[in-house]
């Protein structure tokens, strides 16, 4: 028994994807939730990670997921329910929805990309960036 809990936390730690406390896989660069099985918003397990871009004054490192599945109305109720005083805001940009959702200081930052369509249309996701500010 204690090998098999041994193993379980060596293959999430070599998988780069952990868990919080209530269970919840999280993203290994800023430890937000990830949507997992039965979530109404899958993504692709292993993330491009992109280090060291600058944002106005300062850099930021981001984890890129491409979208398996789901509606960006649907990734929005997602990450509504699980980011606790994260706030909310969208736009449209070169034809795409884009909303993003991120805390007080904007240190953590999540980007959901939708599928090109026009304002008002639910696509699907096209990608979400899950991103650190390191502010000077």
């Amino acid at each position: 028994m204690k090998l098999t809990i041994v193993l379980i936390g060596l293959l999430a730690a070599v998988l780069g994807v952990g868990a919080n406390a209530d269970g919840l896989a999280t993203d290994p660069l800023t430890k937000l939730p990830l949507p997992t099985a039965g979530a109404p918003l899958q993504l692709y397990e292993y993330p491009n990670t992109i280090g060291d871009v600058p944002v106005c004054s300062s850099k930021s490192t981001m984890n890129f997921y491409s979208g398996r599945s789901g509606t960006v109305s649907s990734a929005i109720t997602w990450y509504t329910n699980h980011l606790s005083g994260f706030k909310h805001v969208h736009g449209v940009g070169s034809g795409r929805s884009q909303d993003t959702f991120y805390n007080a200081t904007g240190t953590l930052i999540i980007g959901i990309t939708g599928k090109p369509g026009k304002e008002g249309q639910d696509p699907d996701v096209y990608s979400v960036i899950y991103a650190t500010n390191n502010r000077p």
